[in-house]
């Protein structure tokens, strides 16, 4: 006995000390996780490309992607000629005088006031951008093929992180079984010129990562024409600092040897993160630093002090490259939104602008359901008073009833919301509708609204609400005691304040309480759980 039992103990003391050896070897400078590996993906010019690929365009002919007077895109071969994104129309072709302009699609001026190919006004219509959303989903569809929705984050409509360290660590095991490591180093580009190390677990987790990239961007170039540029690195941060850095269409390894150095020159507004107002409040805390090695000089007490505590923390750690920020998956949206800026001073541009966006807005209602089977519940309309500058936001039940409504429908329900919000708000300098507080199908929504309905009071013939008086439930009174509901909120339910996951566990409960009763005993022998089963 005391032999076996100071074995098991041996063996345990052994494992302890292979998991602390491991967590030393888990973490590089800063605390940062070097087990794990990120891709950062990026579409080159998406814009240009949907274009290319659309028009049959080919790739080496300059192309821009304009809206109104503006550009929005500009391909590789046209900024090669000079052509940028901050360049008017006319400075463009004066630039590049064989540049392929391509209209952003528009909606509002076609006879449906769909979506159609027509000369676009930018006093009638607005700008869609459906033709790059669906071209931006065929993208998640080849990813997924190679990594669970779980480790996705679609950070816009043309980049996305993925945590491939699961699929690192297959890799991993079948390294070690053959005891072979198949790299072409040509395939990825490393930052700062170092020199990966595969004895080092770190480095060899990098460049089976560069594997799996490599993988995905020939994948989704095979099947939808588009080229990407990737990072790979420890962390979100500089994966996406990395796939920067040798476009298009090419793949960098950051290791954790060379972040200290590309934080040196690295202009901090080029970090994700400080390039709006946090940037500019920098240059007036800050007026001396340009780099993110310049922020560095200022320790963390410093930071704290001037931009508060959490985000002195967050910056002290992001000018050297150490946040570590897992990756969140996202592919379904929260909300579907169709917005309009500009000078609404009466009911009448209102109403023109109003009847679009509720276009634009069923237009994505049915290509969200097209791809993930769901419906919105709730409508949603924000307004921007041009006179205080606030907003204000009024909703109801999506009309329709777990169907797609019509144009009319959709249209007569945002107006009601606009005027109730039209005494406080108008004029005003913006307006949006949005669809959110999704269910998964027609049939379940069908089943939440009954649900919700008969939660309410009912009216008595005098217009008022009242319940009717039960007599008293022995169960109920030895259940013990919640919060008691106010007559304000009596019978009411939180519609927004529940999931699709929630919603899915309602109703399995209501499929649950179709069921047979179970039957009580008659030997009286009668217990709680009885009682409780049959209630």
């Amino acid at each position: 006995i005391i032999v076996i039992h100071s074995f098991q103990f041996f063996c345990l003391l052994l494992l302890l000390l292979c998991v602390c050896a491991m967590d030393g070897h888990r973490c590089c400078v800063g605390g940062t996780s070097c087990w794990r590996v990120v891709l950062h993906l990026d579409l080159d010019a998406f814009y240009c490309q949907v274009e290319h690929r659309r028009l049959n365009i080919e790739r080496e002919k300059p192309l821009a992607v304009r809206q109104w007077e503006g550009l929005i895109a500009v391909n590789y071969p046209a900024r090669a000629k000079g052509v940028g994104r901050f360049c008017n129309i006319e400075q463009a072709r004066e630039k590049c005088p064989d540049l392929v302009l391509v209209h952003v699609e528009t909606i509002g001026n076609t006879t449906d006031g769909g979506i159609g190919e027509v000369k676009p006004n930018r006093t009638t219509t607005k700008v869609s951008l459906q033709r790059y959303r669906k071209a931006s989903f065929e993208v998640i569809q080849v990813i997924q093929k190679f990594s669970s929705s779980s480790c996705i984050e679609r950070a816009s409509i043309d980049e996305v992180y993925i945590d491939i360290t699961a699929s690192v660590e297959e890799k991993l095991r079948e390294v070690r079984a053959e005891s072979s490591l198949n790299w072409n180093t040509k395939d990825s580009h490393v930052a700062e010129g170092a020199i990966l190390n595969p004895s080092l677990e770190s480095d060899l987790r990098l460049i089976l990562g560069s594997q799996i990239c490599k993988e995905i961007r020939d994948a989704v170039k095979s099947e939808t024409e588009f080229d990407m540029s990737a990072g790979i690195a420890h962390n979100k941060q500089m994966a996406k600092l990395a796939s920067s850095l040798n476009k298009p269409a090419k793949q960098t390894i950051v290791p954790s040897a060379s972040v200290p150095s590309m934080m040196q020159s690295l202009p901090y507004t080029a970090i994700n993160g400080l390039g709006g107002k946090l940037g500019e409040k920098l240059k007036t805390v800050f007026p001396e630093a340009e780099t993110a090695q310049d922020l560095q000089m200022h320790e963390k007490p410093v930071l704290q002090a001037a931009l508060g505590e959490s985000t002195g923390f967050w910056l002290y750690n992001l000018c050297r490259g150490l946040v570590d920020e897992a990756v969140e998956p996202n592919l379904l949206p929260k909300s579907l939104n169709a917005c309009k800026s500009g000078a609404f001073n009466s009911m009448k541009p209102v109403k023109h602008w109003l009847k679009i966006m509720c276009q634009e807005l069923i237009d994505r209602i049915q290509e969200d359901n097209q791809n993930f089977g769901r419906m919105p519940r709730v409508l949603a309309l924000h307004a921007r008073s041009s006179r205080t500058n606030k907003e204000r936001s009024s909703q109801s039940p999506l009309p329709g009833n777990g169907s797609m409504p019509s144009l009319a429908i959709l249209f007569d329900a945002s107006l009601k919301l606009f005027e109730k919000l039209e005494r406080e708000c108008l004029p005003c300098s913006r307006v949006a509708i949005g669809a959110r507080s999704f269910v998964s199908d027609r049939k379940d929504m069908q089943k939440l609204s009954d649900l919700f309905a008969s939660s309410r009071p009912k009216e008595d013939n005098d217009g008022s609400s009242k319940r009717k008086r039960k007599p008293p439930d022995p169960i109920q009174q030895a259940k013990p005691k919640v919060k008691e509901t106010t007559k304000q909120d009596a019978g009411s339910v939180d519609i927004d304040g529940i999931d699709v996951r929630e919603q899915k566990y309602i109703l399995s409960l209501l499929e649950a309480s179709k069921k047979p009763k179970p039957k009580m005993k008659k030997s009286g022998q009668t217990n709680l759980a009885q009682l409780w089963g049959a209630k």
